[in-house]
């Protein structure tokens, strides 16, 4: 320029490269966030999916996948792993492609097969390479009732196919004419829901 001092005029300038990558963030219950490798069921961020009885009932979450990366984020499959994986399935699935910032969601559905604790790790395979898999662990657990019979104070053992005085399932003896003998049983229900009483029927050959 033809300002003498300042010619020519001289400035530094500066930037950063950066690499296109995916950021998978995963957001539970009140979008609290679950962390990669997450082990401790929670029910703060809605992977303590808590109780729910083990015959007609199921219990639903659903989390939100973020994408807090500067390229598209993919969840390409999701297996699910533990001892009762079986418990615990994906039945909403997350979206296709989650563009930069941009959010999927997905439901896992809790349907316990027995009484307890039920547990389980998912894995959700994608293209976010330090959080390929993303893991995450879930609980939950299954009620039921459970009946038990007592007579005389003893247990009868279901399918008690011997009679004893020591439970009152051998009555003794009885006049045929006009002799009888009655006996009074418990009913206890030990298990964790409701036990609801059926019809009871009488079998065999007397």
């Amino acid at each position: 320029n033809s300002d003498s001092s300042e010619n020519p005029f001289n400035f530094d300038i500066q930037g950063s490269g950066v690499s296109a990558a995916p950021n998978m963030i995963l957001l539970g219950t009140n979008l609290a966030t679950i962390a990669n490798g997450d082990t401790t069921p929670a029910t703060a961020d809605g992977t303590d999916f808590g109780s729910a009885n083990v015959v007609g009932a199921t219990v639903t979450r659903t989390f939100t996948i973020t994408n807090g990366g500067n390229a598209s984020l993919t969840v390409s499959s999701w297996t699910t792993s533990g001892t009762h994986a079986v418990d615990f399935q994906i039945t909403t699935a997350p979206g296709g492609a989650v563009a930069a910032g941009a959010t999927t969601t997905f439901v896992i559905t809790f349907n316990p097969s027995d009484r307890g604790l039920r547990e389980a790790t998912f894995n959700l395979a994608n293209n976010d390479g330090p959080n390929n898999p993303y893991t995450f662990a879930v609980q939950g657990t299954g009620l039921a009732p459970e009946i038990a019979v007592s007579g005389n104070g003893n247990n009868i053992a279901d399918g008690s196919a011997t009679p004893a005085l020591s439970n009152h399932t051998d009555f003794g003896s009885a006049d045929i004419a006009g002799g009888t003998v009655t006996r009074t049983y418990t009913i206890t229900n030990t298990g964790t829901a409701s036990l609801t009483l059926g019809s009871v029927t009488t079998g065999g050959t007397h």
